[in-house]
């Protein structure tokens, strides 16, 4: 059985970063992707080295393509995107900050998943990390809440879709 060839975009923190050390150890090759060069460096130093970074803006198209042209094939891909804007009051929230999570959550995991299918293999995997906001009734977190619903919803639709397709749209013959 060959290696297992991991993608995970927002793996430089929190369950991007666990979800590395787990896949590391069970023997994966990883890649992790995110905005921040010094983030990068600080998640490579933690999984002692036994992962690559590869600099990818996920909210700019561009760079999600140029990364995965650069990563190459994969099995694996795991989303684990997110901003710390978007919470509040929402009687009191401004607009600009109720978008946010839309822009750093939902579209740009839309889009790296987008990017990310010519490399994916066709039996491999896609992974939304979402949050437990989308389904419960915390106040405060309506921009929250809405955004990772978003990403619930996508998941089924994407994986009906791609299964119709008998594999990725790129590759269908």
């Amino acid at each position: 059985m060959s290696t297992q060839r991991t993608v995970i975009v927002g793996g430089t923190s929190g369950i991007g970063l666990a979800t590395a050390e787990k896949l590391v150890v069970s023997g994966h090759d990883v890649t992790i992707a995110g905005r921040s060069a010094e983030r990068l460096e600080h998640a490579t130093k933690r999984l002692n080295g036994k992962a690559r970074a590869v600099a990818m803006d996920a909210a700019d198209p561009a760079s999600a393509k140029s990364a995965f042209a650069a990563i190459g094939a994969f099995d694996h891909l795991v989303l684990a995107l997110g901003g710390n804007v978007g919470a509040g009051p929402f009687a009191t929230i401004d607009l600009a900050d109720a978008r946010r999570p839309f822009e750093d959550k939902v579209f740009a995991q839309f889009a790296t998943a987008q990017a990310a299918l010519p490399f994916l293999a066709k039996d491999g995997s896609l992974t939304f990390v979402s949050a437990v906001s989308g389904q419960a009734a915390m106040p405060g977190t309506a921009a929250l809440g809405a955004a990772n619903a978003a990403i619930a919803a996508l998941a089924p639709i994407l994986a009906a879709e791609l299964k119709l397709c008998g594999s990725t749209p790129s590759r269908r013959g």
